[in-house]
């Protein structure tokens, strides 16, 4: 095998190569003998069909393969001796078959870059939010996880449940109906002349809204109300508590967990964004538009022009942040075990087979990495604490001295 380098950037390579025909030969023959082995013919044993028979009978499909073969030999070839690490299929273009086979392979490949400091970063990090203020928040949320629904006939308010039948028209003719449909008032999902519209009404009145060229004519068939319980000693015990306090203790514990985590994701992503300032090279196509593929999968919308437009850049921020972690995670010899995968794969339930194990085994080995990774930059970070801005509702009780507190105006 002979080949020239026609493109050699940082990220897409085009080699032209040339073959000796008896190469091709040879991957023919290596596909007959692995097709005679199970192929059984009228008149032949299995096994036992002549090659000269094999040939005529499939040629087009033995060519295909063996050239298939031919040219991944190739490609592996010219990838490990130029250390190259492919980001996409090689593309055949301009095969010529003669004495000597001819073709082109287009591909992109990961760049070489070097990597910025990234060990000991410095980047701040919020106070927590006050105790009284967590719990309050818990507390509010307990009691929106034990809320009661039930029907009203006081004119419905934010929040309330409207359960309507709607019929859409647009130049004067339906264009939807839809039956007993149950919205919340206040819903961002619905456009905000419903929401309006939907404010003050009562069981059986009529309403209409107009929302750009089409008309909604909205009949309420219920309206109910959020019936949020009171968070005392009779429903800690409901909840297997010995009396309010400790539920209290328990609420407060758990939301400050929470807290604790959520401030360490802010300053992961501080660190990752730091990084993606720091190590600006290109990034192949490949990988730009897999992430954008995946951007448009997880959050239901279509290809476009304006979603590509909207959505490119966060797609390529996250392939060059997946490359330079992948990098950080070698240069350290940050690896994940099998145990570790597996166990995961159990956590999530998922079942695995000869043809999903490879994908899926390979898809959470990366995500572990990754975690690992952004872990072993936390701990290694030179983190600030950061004092928060005081909150008027904070202001009263705040005893600090005054070059300590947030300036404000007068």
């Amino acid at each position: 095998m002979h080949y020239d380098i026609a493109t050699d950037k940082a990220t897409e390579k085009e080699i032209d190569i040339i073959v000796p025909a008896t190469e091709l030969a040879r991957f023919i023959k290596i596909e007959i003998n692995n097709l005679r082995k199970d192929l059984s013919l009228k008149g032949f044993r299995k096994g036992k069909v002549p090659e000269s028979l094999i040939r005529t009978r499939y040629h087009d499909t033995l060519k295909a393969q063996a050239m298939n073969g031919l040219v991944t030999e190739s490609f592996f070839k010219i990838i490990t001796e130029n250390k190259w690490r492919p980001a996409s299929r090689a593309e055949m273009k301009n095969l010529k078959e003669d004495d000597e086979i001819k073709f082109r392979l287009r591909f992109e490949t990961i760049p070489n870059f070097e990597l910025d400091d990234y060990v000991g970063i410095e980047v701040f990090q919020e106070e927590p939010l006050p105790e009284d203020f967590l719990l309050e928040q818990a507390i509010k949320e307990l009691r929106e996880q034990h809320a009661n629904i039930r029907e009203t006939t006081r004119p419905a308010v934010v929040d309330d449940f409207i359960t309507m039948d709607i019929e859409i028209f647009e130049n004067d003719k339906t264009k939807e109906n839809q039956r007993n449909l149950k919205v919340r008032i206040g819903d961002r999902n619905l456009p905000d002349e419903i929401n309006k519209a939907l404010v003050g009404v009562r069981k059986t009145e009529k309403k209409q809204a107009r929302v750009d060229k089409q008309t909604y004519k909205i009949y309420i068939k219920k309206v109910e109300e959020k019936v949020l319980p009171n968070i005392d000693a009779d429903f800690a015990k409901a909840q297997k508590f010995e009396g309010i306090e400790e539920l209290r203790k328990k609420l407060l514990e758990n939301a400050k967990k929470i807290e604790e985590k959520r401030l360490e994701d802010i300053v992961k992503e501080s660190l990752s964004n730091i990084l993606l300032e720091r190590n600006q090279f290109e990034v192949p196509n490949a990988l730009i538009e897999n992430e954008y593929r995946t951007i448009l999968q997880r959050s239901n919308t279509p290809d476009s022009e304006s979603n590509k437009e909207r959505f490119r850049g966060p797609a390529e921020k996250r392939a060059r942040l997946d490359l330079i972690i992948n990098k950080i995670a070698d240069k350290e010899n940050i690896q994940v075990k099998e145990e570790e995968i597996m166990n995961l794969v159990t956590a999530m339930g998922v079942k695995l087979n000869d043809e999903n194990r490879e994908s899926i085994v390979s898809y959470i080995g990366n995500v572990l990495t990754k975690e690992k990774t952004i872990d072993f930059l936390y701990k290694n970070a030179k983190i600030s604490k950061k004092s928060r801005i005081i909150s008027p509702k904070e202001d009263i009780n705040d005893t600090r001295s005054v070059r300590h507190r947030a300036n404000r105006p007068g």
